[in-house]
């Protein structure tokens, strides 16, 4: 897992993967990414969390992150019913995964949340950012 330059300085990558119902439609999240400071944040929203699968998770840290969250709906804030809870399987799944390759469960991770602002995303990408600061870029702890 590689990290970028930007001005030179090493950053954690953070990618983020909402579901569409978990941040407030007046949020802009691609210019909150851009404020934080020390992390680059690439968010992406999912018509539902339930999407996503283990193997988007294994390709998004491969290639492009050093740690993935996905934001889901709270189990009573979900509109599919078991949305969140199908996302927050397939999150464990691949933690487990993570763990078993040894490059550490802490690079992905899931939060249930409704109602958030920009900031509030960033925030979640930001406390992931710092799990994976603890464990370094090649899983090993520091």
């Amino acid at each position: 897992m590689k990290r970028i330059a930007d001005n030179s300085e090493e950053q954690i990558r953070i990618a983020v993967l909402y579901c569409q119902h978990t941040v407030s439609r007046k949020a802009s999240v691609a210019p909150a990414a851009e404020k934080v400071k020390g992390v680059t944040i690439r968010a992406a929203m999912m018509p539902c969390s339930s999407k996503v699968q283990a193997s988007h998770l294994l390709k998004i840290l491969d290639r492009e992150a050093d740690g993935v969250e996905v934001v889901a709906c709270s189990d009573r804030a979900c509109r599919f019913l078991n949305g969140s809870q199908r996302a927050a399987k397939r999150v464990a799944y691949t933690r487990r995964l993570l763990d078993e390759v040894g490059v550490g469960s802490e690079r992905g991770g899931i939060s249930r949340q409704a109602g958030l602002s920009a900031e509030q995303l960033m925030e979640l990408a930001v406390a992931r950012a710092a799990a994976v600061e603890k464990i370094g870029n090649n899983g090993e702890s520091q």
